[in-house]
């Protein structure tokens, strides 16, 4: 008599991400464009971000429209003011348009540059540092 084995699967199914999941568990990082993406995700999305790596990349919004986006790029960081960039994030908070960037205090940033890099300019990416210490983050660099 040939014998059978049975095997049982048992499907247990867990949420990848709950309604009460503790705000630490996502993060976003990026590269170059990359990084812009990052950090525009990071201030639009801070009540669900809990951190950000910045690597070789501009600050939120450094590039508007238009012009500035050449003038975001080009370094030195001359034509990008960081206070210009903050009234813009509270402007789009006050809007309903991103989260309250006051959930970014605490957060862990990392900022990385090249040193000789000729496309994303070690002083644009600084502004980084700047803008994100203005809303306490805790900022590595």
């Amino acid at each position: 008599m040939q014998r059978g084995i049975i095997t049982l699967f048992v499907l247990i199914t867990v949420p990848l991400v709950t309604a009460k999941s503790p705000r630490t568990d996502v993060t976003v990082s990026g590269l170059s464009s990359g990084a812009a993406m990052a950090t525009q995700l990071h201030f639009a999305f801070s009540k669900d971000i809990s951190g950000a790596g910045v690597l070789a990349g501009p600050p939120y919004y450094c590039g508007g429209n238009g012009m500035t986006v050449a003038l975001c790029m080009s370094g030195p960081a001359l034509y990008v003011s960081v206070s210009v960039l903050q009234s813009k994030i509270n402007s789009y908070k006050s809007a309903g348009s991103i989260d309250d960037p006051a959930n970014i205090a605490n957060d862990p940033v990392y900022v990385f540059s090249g040193k000789y890099d000729t496309v994303a300019y070690p002083g644009v990416v600084k502004l980084n540092k700047d803008l994100y210490a203005r809303f306490n983050a805790n900022v590595k660099t």
